[in-house]
């Protein structure tokens, strides 16, 4: 049983609307209905393609500009430190924690506990909608069937941080981020007021996922010189400006999990994920890494064991994005 969503890998922590993030801008509190949609692997979409690799441990060699405590492998090397980027070109950060199914979420009245361990941080509430397609996979053919679940949004008083519960995952995202410190200590107490008032029975797996982009002409003639040369594929300084789309995705064997790496060139009025970043009116330069673990299967919500966890994958995520970009980017993104 599989449930598909437009333009996305079915692994990993994706957007918070169904199983996973979303959009890039604040939150405006409207109800929301979406309908998600069979697609296949390879996206039939004009100079769009997908990639898959698998990193056994050990890595992989890559040649790249050498830049002072970034590891040479991403996947399996060692993390290396924070560096705060006072105006680091994020649009999302996520992290969400999925677990075995209660189906009673849906009802206002079973998370109304939960609702009000958080209501002095996150006062305001809204039910979303949200439709997808569900396909049942037989020896004798597939069927697809329509589902309509209920994701509940709780927004801080600026509408800058926003918690989505299901029936299946928490998560809390948003484009105001502080730092990973602060985000983690967010996602405790809410973890904590999950425990408390609904308490799921197991938990599944755990994701962190940042989104970075670079928009407008000012930065994308200097990709060269911000971005590793192993991302940037055609997109060298004698044909970038003939380019109009050039999107990849990597999947990859990590340390603690997996990881899901989709950067590339998007045109005015494009996205690869309108749920995480939508298009806007320029053209842009994405950096999407979702790093999750299945290492808590079976697990009890534990908020502090989670809590680390999550920790881990965020470093994961952090090492890729290290890995991705160059000294001068750093410099340029340090702030004052």
């Amino acid at each position: 049983m599989f449930k598909t969503h437009p333009g996305r890998h079915t692994n990993g922590c994706a957007s918070a609307v169904d199983d996973d993030h979303a959009g890039c801008k604040s939150f405006n509190g409207e109800p929301q209905k979406r309908w998600g949609k069979t697609f296949l692997l390879f996206p039939l979409r004009k100079s769009y393609f997908t990639l898959y690799f698998i990193c056994y441990k050990g890595g992989v060699k890559m040649m790249g500009r050498h830049m002072s405590q970034r590891s040479d492998d991403p996947l399996f090397g060692e993390v290396p430190a924070s560096v705060p980027l006072a105006d680091a070109p994020l649009v999302r950060v996520l992290a969400q924690v999925r677990f075995s199914k209660v189906s009673k979420i849906s009802n206002e009245s079973y998370i109304a506990d939960f609702q009000e361990a958080l209501r002095s941080q996150y006062p305001h509430v809204q039910a979303d909608t949200v439709q997808s397609v569900e396909l049942r996979v037989s020896d004798k053919e597939i069927q697809h069937q329509a589902i309509e679940t209920t994701v509940w949004r709780f927004f801080d008083p600026e509408r800058v941080m926003r918690i989505s519960l299901a029936t299946d995952f928490v998560a809390l995202e948003t484009a105001k981020y502080v730092s990973r410190e602060d985000f983690l200590e967010r996602m405790r107490v809410i973890l904590g007021a999950l425990a408390s008032s609904i308490s799921p029975p197991l938990v599944e797996r755990v994701g962190f996922r940042y989104v970075d982009r670079l928009v407008g002409q000012d930065f994308l003639s200097e990709l060269s010189v911000l971005i590793r040369s192993d991302l940037l594929n055609v997109l060298q300084p004698n044909l970038a400006e003939h380019i109009e789309i050039s999107m990849s995705e990597v999947v990859g064997k990590t340390a603690e999990g997996k990881l899901i790496a989709r950067y590339g060139l998007a045109p005015k009025g494009f996205s690869h994920d309108p749920e995480v970043a939508p298009p806007v009116d320029e053209a842009s330069w994405v950096l999407d890494v979702d790093s999750f673990s299945t290492g808590c299967a079976s697990t009890q919500l534990e908020p502090d064991f989670l809590c680390a966890e999550l920790d881990k994958v965020a470093a994961r995520s952090y090492a890729f994005f290290r890995w991705s970009i160059t000294e001068e980017f750093m410099n340029r993104f340090k702030g004052k």
